[in-house]
């Protein structure tokens, strides 16, 4: 087996800036993750470099591959270039797929390639060629996805493409790194919220060793990380994690304007104390015992029971244009959510599974229910009629889902008024509060 590994040809990658297979998929792509996610903001969008600025973007890795897609969404003003694993490129119809996607290989360790450095390096050049024609390239340079949100230490392919690139053409020493924070309320689940953060831009130039001609990894990942930290949800210690979760997730982090504030309370988790962990620790267990976090989401209990999600009074009103509008995209929605639980067991790809099947099967099954619904509209199957259906369905179903948005938030303050309402409940996530407070308050 090991010989075979080592013989397995290297299809390397075209050198290209654009492709129009790219143009098109990315409008689904645009369209999937607009419409599965609730977009809540962009802070720092004036920091997206312009085209002409050769960039890696970098982000944390939370979600599987719907953290590329997500990417892909806000970079708007060039095509983003990827680093996939080596092994879903051997069969033909794959590999010309992903290349027209902008995809390329690496080889991992556990590829048993004994020749993956070498392959690796010629990767790197051809990403700085792709760099310095136009492309940008996207990387998370945690090396995989976890679904937590914490900040991992980051590995130094950043730092050998920047190197590959410096090496291709100094004039590349103008390179520039764009971090970005990529917030979810809530993973899987369809219509929760997402928040995009964007920090300042790291100038490479600044960074490079002038007896090397060359960035050393250290003087590029020590910042970077910080880089990141300052615009991620970065919950530490992790030790620590399933404890603080919940009160993170009661700051409502992808809905908060004063980040500078949240930030602050965030960083004083990392000065925990044993004592202050298991007292926070004994009041979550007593929430979780009065059945606080099974009655109501963190999220939508909030910190206080005044910080209960308003409803808009139109909610009840646009009911009937909601059910109206999505009700022929429902069985097909329905039939996802069921294959995304049967299909998938890693949490961290059932956004993946939902949005991407949606981006390619809504468009084929609205044409379908488009014919019998043109033909009882006005008694025969016209271009016009279609068409007109076909619309319907498209724009009916994107009303729906905003619509779905605003209606979850109503269940959830619901439930959450029930927890508040109720003293034992209260009185538990009140303590639990009340303990994480108490723990960082010495802090500030």
């Amino acid at each position: 087996m090991a010989d075979s590994a080592k013989k397995k040809p290297f299809h390397e990658p075209p050198i290209q800036s654009r492709h129009w297979a790219y143009d098109l998929a990315v409008q689904l792509v645009r369209s999937a993750v607009t419409r599965f996610h609730r977009i809540q903001g962009i802070d720092g969008i004036e920091h997206i470099t312009d085209a002409k600025t050769p960039t890696i973007v970098v982000a944390n890795h939370q979600n599987g591959l719907m953290d590329p897609l997500v990417l892909v969404s806000l970079i708007n003003n060039s095509q983003v270039h990827w680093l996939t694993r080596a092994d879903i490129f051997y069969k033909k119809i794959t590999r010309t797929i992903l290349f027209a996607f902008n995809q390329m290989p690496i080889f991992r360790q556990r590829d048993r390639i004994s020749d993956a450095r070498e392959r690796n390096t010629r990767i790197f050049e051809i990403c700085a060629e792709r760099l310095r024609i136009g492309g940008r390239m996207g990387l998370f340079p945690e090396g995989n996805h976890r679904a937590m949100k914490s900040l991992r230490p980051l590995r130094r392919g950043v730092s050998d493409m920047v190197n590959a690139s410096i090496k291709l053409d100094p004039n590349m020493r103008q390179l520039q790194i764009l971090p970005v924070g990529i917030d979810y309320e809530e993973m899987p689940n369809f219509r929760r919220r997402l928040r995009y953060r964007i920090g300042e831009p790291i100038k490479v130039d600044a960074l490079i060793n002038p007896k090397t001609n060359e960035v050393d990894p250290g003087n590029l990942l020590t910042p970077l990380s910080a880089a990141m930290d300052q615009i991620l949800v970065n919950i530490q210690p992790e030790a620590a994690y399933d404890i603080l979760l919940p009160y993170v997730q009661a700051m409502r982090t992808s809905e908060c304007e004063d980040w500078a504030s949240t930030k602050e309370t965030l960083n004083r988790f990392q000065s925990l104390d044993e004592p202050a962990i298991t007292s926070i620790q004994e009041a979550l267990k007593t929430a979780e015992s009065a059945g606080v976090l099974e009655k109501a989401r963190a999220e939508d209990l909030g910190m206080s029971h005044e910080s209960l999600r308003d409803v808009p009074g139109w909610l009840w009103l646009l009911a009937p244009f909601a059910v109206v509008g999505g009700l022929g995209s429902f069985p097909l929605a329905k039939w996802i959510e069921s294959k995304a639980r049967q299909r998938v067991k890693d949490p961290c790809f059932v956004s993946t599974f939902k949005a991407t099947t949606g981006m390619v099967l809504f468009p084929i099954y609205w044409i379908l229910i488009s014919l019998p619904t043109a033909f009882f509209t006005v008694g025969s199957i016209t271009l016009s009629a279609v068409l007109g259906s076909y619309l319907f369905h498209l724009l009916g179903s994107r009303i729906a889902g905003w619509w779905y948005g605003y209606y979850l938030d109503s269940v959830g303050r619901r439930k959450a008024a029930q927890v508040w309402n109720d003293q034992i409940m209260r009185q538990s996530w009140k303590s639990y509060l009340s303990a994480v407070d108490e723990a960082i308050a010495p802090l500030k």
